[in-house]
């Protein structure tokens, strides 16, 4: 395992002495907490937006301490549909891109998303910056013996360049406060022709984003429990919504509304208000994504063309770009 691993503070080898892992250039120590070696260390890359770094990874560290989402058998259906909606592939297709590869998860949280592809992967190294690693680890260990974790931040990764052949960054880098530098620290730790998934929430209507970020400044200063509760009557709405359905007789071009037949929670949903509601999972766990959505302070929206940008710039070859109302997923190969 050391042969990837690099001190974050100078990029040097590390070494194993005495049950202490650490650099062989400037010294630097490496604790271990629960067999998690610690490499989180701020980015000077998102010093712009520190305050609100800490508060989103703080707001992750509480969340998945707190919930099962993810890890119960309706939410699992969810989290492996919204995966695979978000990338347009099939199961089959995610198994020959990982199949019997070594795979780098940048940002675990709790782990949900290793229920989707840990079982094809040869090995896989999963970081987090939050302390939701600790929590990935309680839930996955029982049923995965392939995966090493850490803590650890995407933007400064403790791997040396080209170290994996896929990466696989789900619903995290809109969160890192600086999304292009995320996406090019995964880059220089991916193989030549390696194969990186990410991931971006895709700007909404003129409506819904303002009511975003509306209620966010609302609830994002608040603690973690306190926040929660507030946000209880948006889930209520979206319950109370999905059983009925509206016409829009007329589209309303200035509102980017269409004409035609919707179910009125995903109506509101995609229109005004992130009124989140899946039958089913439970009130909990559905309450979590509203949650999840509103109290980051860093919750970053991007276009299409934005995403092309960046593509560009790192010279990745797009295999799929797939663009849907609530995000945009990447699956593209490392040229050079």
């Amino acid at each position: 395992m050391l042969d990837i691993l690099k001190c974050i503070k100078c990029n040097s080898k590390l070494n194993l002495h005495n049950n202490e892992v650490f650099c062989t250039s400037c010294g630097e120590k490496y604790c271990s907490k629960s067999g998690i070696l610690d490499f989180s260390l701020f980015s000077d890359k998102t010093i712009d937006k520190k305050d609100e770094v800490e508060q989103t990874t703080k707001a992750f560290g509480w969340q998945w301490h707190n919930s099962n989402m993810g890890h119960n058998s309706g939410s699992k259906i969810y989290s492996k549909q919204l995966f695979y909606d978000r990338y347009g592939i099939t199961e089959g297709e995610l198994e020959r891109y990982i199949k019997n590869k070594v795979v780098y998860d940048p940002a675990i949280g709790s782990g949900r998303v290793e229920h989707i592809f840990a079982k094809f992967a040869k090995e896989i190294y999963a970081t987090d910056l939050s302390d939701a690693v600790f929590k990935a680890k309680d839930n996955l260990s029982e049923e995965f013996t392939n995966i090493n974790y850490f803590k650890g931040n995407l933007i400064n990764p403790p791997f040396k360049e080209k170290s994996f052949d896929v990466v696989i960054c789900h619903a995290i880098l809109q969160h890192t406060g600086n999304t292009f530098e995320g996406i090019k620290s995964l880059v220089n730790v991916l193989k030549k022709n390696g194969i990186i998934f990410f991931d971006v929430y895709r700007k909404a209507s003129l409506l819904r984003d303002f009511t975003d970020d509306f209620i966010r400044n609302l609830v994002s200063d608040l603690e973690p429990q306190d926040a929660w509760d507030k946000l209880i009557p948006i889930t209520k709405l979206a319950q109370e919504l999905y059983e009925k359905n509206i016409t829009i007789n007329n589209s309303i071009d200035e509102l980017e509304i269409e004409a035609g037949e919707y179910n009125l929670q995903r109506f509101v949903y995609y229109k005004f208000l992130k009124t989140f509601w899946n039958e089913n999972m439970s009130f909990e766990d559905n309450h979590m994504v509203v949650f999840d959505w509103y109290y980051p302070k860093v919750s970053e929206r991007y276009t299409v063309e934005e995403v092309e940008n960046w593509l560009s710039k790192l010279d990745l070859k797009v295999i799929k770009l797939h663009s849907l109302e609530g995000g945009i997923g990447v699956i593209a190969r490392k040229i050079n």
